[in-house]
């Protein structure tokens, strides 16, 4: 045997154990997709054939902001149930939601949230991230007292607070040829009266006309939280992770961290002293002071985090999907114009109790929520063995929506792509369309049902409500020139 073939020879044995490994894995992946394609307790629900046998296709939508859109065309092509994952599964009808959502036995669901925000681990959740059923009534039950009725009437001086001072600074700024950037002030708006309300701490974005360093990490979290979500179904690829955290608007922040949580200690030294009650009041330790156990420490963080985001994203989302809407229906617009400045005699007369009697500004706002898409993700949940619209859905199997697509459904809404506030009208009101009457209208949950369903809604509807009425009193809204704006292909969540 000549030198140039005991080489090739000997290079031939090396590579064995990377072909023996190699072909092992191509195996293996061979033999669990066939079982998950025809064997898995799943393999009955129709669905994207990779979405079956991978986690890819959940992954790639995920990951391009454009998840409710995909579930919806996903429903359009396969049916009421379809499997989007190897062992997941969206559900749309209005029963199928109620089954997953308003189940419950003595108030905790039946249908648990995942641990993913948790990050797999047992620690406290906070509120809107607590898995355990059990957890998440106890922090519910101690906030309850914060969303009560009396307690949100008490904090309408900051609602007017912030929503004047958008006012404004929109008469000097919005005038000009060039306009305003919409989000960005409806975002420092939402973020002022969130951390207000949420633990008495003041942003300042209104005031100072800039973005708050805050603002900026937590906008950056929620596209990181996606990228976490998605790593924790390839344990493999986790570690990943750490390098898209590395290179974008995550790095490392700890001066704002180390700030923020000051924020909320000097909040907790301040018990029963603020300028106003928050809905943090009723979860500060009673000695006044900073938990030194860690684990409390960081679960009043979470809850003073989420209850600030909770507070920030949707309401921000809400309120520039109404002005968005109401720019490109003119004849919408003018009728709501009317409604307002014909109701009222003055700016001052306008606050959350003389809003609340409008009737087209209300159905106004409705029709937003029901044209927005107010969820990056469909509120994964597990099932505990139930039936789900008629389906026995196996333990252990994540569930999730897509009210989305519930609400674009012309099995639900007549015209469900169009802007129709008559929809919601009463019958007795002068602009009640017949042809709305068919509308599933009492089946459509945006702030979700059962022992879920946000806290915060109410202060949301108020919220809304005084801005949309303030401003149109105020202002005569028009797009700016040349502008073009389509959320259906721009939107990116």
């Amino acid at each position: 045997m000549t030198t140039s073939a005991i080489a090739l020879y000997d290079q031939w044995v090396a590579q064995q154990p990377l072909i023996f490994i190699l072909w092992n894995i191509l195996f293996y992946l061979t033999i669990r997709s066939i079982w998950r394609l025809y064997f898995h307790p799943l393999s009955k629900f129709p669905g994207p054939t990779i979405a079956a046998v991978s986690d890819i296709w959940y992954a790639y939508h995920s990951l391009t902001g454009r998840w409710p859109w995909v579930m919806e065309d996903v429903l359009k092509n396969y049916g009421d149930i379809v499997r989007i994952a190897p062992n997941e599964l969206v559900f749309v009808t209005p029963q199928a939601l109620t089954d997953i959502y308003g189940s419950h036995n003595k108030n905790m669901e039946l249908f648990p949230k995942t641990q993913i925000n948790n990050h797999g681990n047992d620690e406290h959740g906070g509120i809107i991230w607590e898995w355990d059923p059990v957890r998440h009534r106890e922090v519910a039950k101690k906030l309850s007292p914060a969303f009560s009725g009396r307690a949100l009437k008490a904090k309408e001086p900051t609602l007017h607070k912030y929503i004047d001072l958008f006012v404004e600074r929109m008469k000097s700024l919005g005038s000009t040829p060039r306009g305003v950037s919409l989000p960005t002030w409806v975002n420092w708006l939402c973020v002022d009266i969130s951390a207000d309300m949420a633990y008495n701490r003041e942003m300042n974005a209104l005031k100072d006309m800039k973005e708050p360093p805050y603002l900026s990490l937590l906008k950056g979290f929620s596209k990181a939280l996606t990228v976490i979500q998605v790593s924790w179904r390839f344990p493999f690829l986790a570690p990943l992770k750490y390098i898209f955290l590395l290179f974008t608007a995550m790095r490392p922040h700890s001066h704002i961290r180390d700030h923020s949580r000051y924020q909320l200690e000097q909040r907790i030294r301040r018990k029963g002293a603020v300028e106003h009650l928050d809905f943090f009041e009723q979860i500060v330790p009673e000695n006044h002071e900073p938990p030194k156990d860690r684990k409390e420490m960081r679960h009043l963080e979470q809850v003073a985090g989420q209850l600030l985001a909770a507070g920030f994203e949707p309401p921000s989302l809400w309120l520039y999907f109404t002005l968005y809407y109401l720019a490109v229906e003119p004849s919408v617009r003018q009728i709501l114009i009317k409604e307002i400045r014909s109701s009222f005699q003055n700016y001052g007369e306008i606050t959350i109790s003389t809003a609340a009697s409008l009737p087209y500004l209300t159905a106004c706002l409705k029709e937003s929520l029901r044209m927005m898409p107010n969820l990056p993700s469909g509120l994964p949940v597990v099932s505990p063995g139930a039936m789900v619209d008629g389906t026995f859905i196996p333990k252990g199997v994540v569930c999730q929506s897509s009210s989305f697509s519930l609400a674009r459904s012309p099995r639900n809404f007549h015209e469900p792509l169009h802007f129709r506030p008559e929809r919601w009208l009463p019958e007795d009101h002068p602009l009640y369309d017949q042809r709305f009457e068919s509308d599933r209208r009492k089946e459509f949950h945006p702030f979700s049902q059962g022992p879920r369903i946000c806290t915060g809604r109410e202060i949301a509807w108020w919220q809304s409500r005084v801005f949309i009425a303030k401003v149109l009193w105020t202002f005569d809204l028009e797009l700016v020139d040349g502008q073009q704006v389509d959320v259906d292909k721009d939107l990116r969540g």
